[in-house]
C-alpha cells in the first residue's frame, strides 16, 4: 500500500502452493499479468523522450523483418500511443502460454499467429476511432522496444525500469531468484497449474511481489520529500499523460496510457487488472492523493468481487471516498446475486414441499415411464441442470471458443462467489419441478402417461 507517495505496508496471505502448503509471504514473487503494461508505457515513453520513438508515427517505422498483414484499414494510424491506450484497431486476444515442456515461439513467430488466442496480430478496426482492448498491440512495442535498443525486451526493462526503481525482486524473464521465491497459481477449483511459459513479454511478462509494483506505482506520484513524479526515468510531464483520457473519436471511454481512467467522484482513480491462468491482480492508484493499493493472487477465483472486499474498506479511508461509484455498483450486484438466490430457493421449496408431502401420504406416485410427458418433461429438466453447471463452471463452452484451459465462464461474473449459490437456487428449483412433474397424483405406481 502507498500513502503519501511512498510505500507504507506490505503482507502476504493465504497459501503460495497448496502443494508444499508455502505460505504469502511480502517476498513471494507473483504473475503480474497485463498489469505489466503500465510498466511497459514506461518503457515506450523513455525512448520517446530520448527521441528513439516518436508516439505518433507509425509503429512498423520502428520495426524491421515483420509488418501487419494486408487490411481494409490504415496501417500508418497504428502508433505507439495509440497502441499503449488500445486505441491502435488491433484485433483482440492475449498470450495465454505454452504448456511445460512445448517449444515456445519467438515474439515474431507469435505475432504471426503461433501460440496467440485469436490468431495473428493484424488490422481489425479503425484506429483511433473506439477503445478495443487488445494485449497483441502491446506484442507489437516489445517489438520495436527491441528493434530501437538492440537489446532483449527483458534486459532493457531490467536495466532502465525496474532496477532505477529498485524494483530488485522483479523482472520480465524468470532466473532462478525469482523460481524460489514464485507463487503457484491454482484453477478455479483450487487444482496447482504450472507456470507456463509466455512468447510475448510487454504484455503481461512482469514477475513482481506486491512490494515492488507498490515502488513503481509510488514513482508515478509525488514523493514524501517532494520527489517529482516519474523520478527521472520519465518526466512528469509524461507521467501526466498515463493518466490523460484518450481523445477517442467514437467512444466515452477513459484510457489512458496502460490503466484504465476513473473521475467519477471527482478524483481521479488509474486502476489495471490481470489474468493470467491461475493469477488475477489488479492495482489502483490515485495520484492526487498519494495514494495506491497493489492486490496479487494466485487463485481463478479472484476477481472483482474479490478485490472489492479489500479495495473498497482502503477507499473509504480516503479523502472523499474515490472507488464509491465503482464500489456501490459492485456491491449492488453481489446484492442482486444473494436476492435471485433466495427468491429461487424459496419458490423451490415452495414448489416442491407439496408434492413430497403428498407422496408421503400415499396420494401421489412416482411416474414410471419416461414415453410419458412427464418423463419427458424430467428428462429436459435434469439435460437443463447439467447444461447450466457446465457452461458456467466447466471450460468446455470456451474451449469450443478455442480458449486455453481452466479459463472457466464463470469468472467473467463480478461476483463468482455470489453467482454460485444463483446456480444453487436453480438446482433447488429446477429439482422441485422435477419432483412436481415426477410425482403424479394417485395411489398407484402406474405411469398415468
Amino acid at each position: 500500500m502507498v500513502l503519501g507517495g511512498d510505500l507504507v505496508w506490505e503482507a502476504g496471505f493465504g497459501i503460495a502452493d497448496t502443494g508444499t502448503q508455502a505460505p504469502v509471504t511480502p517476498d513471494t514473487v507473483f504473475e503480474a499479468a497485463s498489469v505489466a503494461k503500465p510498466v511497459t508505457a514506461w518503457a515506450i515513453l523513455r525512448l520517446a523522450e530520448q527521441g528513439l520513438l516518436d508516439l505518433d508515427a507509425p509503429i512498423e517505422t520502428f520495426i524491421s523483418h515483420w509488418s501487419l498483414p494486408p487490411s481494409p484499414f490504415d496501417h500508418s494510424g497504428v502508433t505507439a500511443r495509440r497502441l499503449l491506450a488500445h486505441a491502435a484497431g488491433i484485433n483482440f486476444g492475449g498470450d495465454p502460454g505454452v504448456e511445460p515442456g512445448e517449444d515456445v515461439p519467438t515474439l515474431r513467430e507469435a505475432a504471426d499467429g503461433t501460440g496467440l488466442e485469436g490468431g495473428r496480430i493484424e488490422a481489425a478496426f479503425p484506429p483511433a476511432e473506439r477503445y478495443r482492448y487488445s494485449s497483441k498491440g502491446y506484442a507489437l512495442l516489445e517489438m520495436a522496444v527491441e528493434d530501437i535498443t538492440g537489446a532483449p525486451f527483458a534486459e532493457y526493462m531490467q536495466a532502465q525500469i525496474l532496477e532505477p526503481l529498485e524494483m530488485t525482486s522483479s523482472g520480465f524473464e524468470w532466473t532462478p531468484e525469482l523460481r524460489d521465491r514464485a507463487a503457484t497459481g491454482h484453477d478455479w477449483f483450487g487444482n496447482p497449474l504450472p507456470h507456463y511459459e509466455h512468447p510475448t513479454s510487454a504484455p503481461g511478462g512482469l514477475l513482481t511481489t506486491a512490494g515492488d509494483l507498490a515502488r513503481f506505482l509510488a514513482a508515478g506520484m509525488t514523493g514524501p520529500s517532494g520527489e517529482p513524479p516519474g523520478r527521472g526515468i520519465i518526466s512528469t510531464p509524461s507521467v501526466i499523460e498515463t493518466f490523460s483520457p484518450f481523445p477517442f473519436t467514437d467512444d466515452e471511454s477513459m484510457v489512458g496510457l496502460g490503466y484504465n481512467l476513473d473521475s467519477s467522484t471527482g478524483t481521479l482513480v488509474a486502476r489495471k487488472s490481470g489474468d493470467h491462468r491461475g493469477f488475477k491482480p489488479i492495482v489502483f492508484t490515485i495520484p492526487e492523493l498519494g495514494a495506491a493499493l497493489v492486490i496479487l493472487t494466485n487463485s481463478d477465483r479472484a476477481a472483482a468481487g474479490v478485490f472489492a472486499d479489500i479495495a473498497c474498506p482502503w477507499s473509504r479511508l480516503l479523502q472523499g471516498n474515490p472507488l464509491s461509484t465503482t464500489c456501490s455498483q459492485l456491491f449492488m450486484i453481489r446484492n442482486a446475486h444473494w436476492g435471485i438466490a433466495a427468491f429461487l430457493v424459496a419458490t423451490g421449496l415452495w414448489v416442491g414441499t407439496r408434492p413430497v408431502v403428498e407422496c408421503l401420504k400415499g396420494t401421489r406416485a412416482l411416474v414410471t415411464s419416461v414415453r410419458s410427458w412427464r418423463g419427458l418433461a424430467v428428462l429436459f429438466l435434469s439435460l437443463f441442470l447439467i447444461a447450466w453447471w457446465g457452461f458456467w463452471y466447466t471450460d468446455i463452452p470456451l474451449r469450443l471458443l478455442s480458449y486455453p484451459p481452466t479459463f472457466y465462464t464463470v469468472r467473467f461474473d463480478p461476483w463468482p462467489t455470489a453467482f454460485v449459490w444463483i446456480s444453487w437456487g436453480i438446482t433447488v428449483l429446477v429439482i422441485a419441478l422435477m419432483l412436481r412433474t415426477a410425482l403424479r397424483q394417485g395411489p398407484t405406481l402406474q405411469d398415468a402417461g
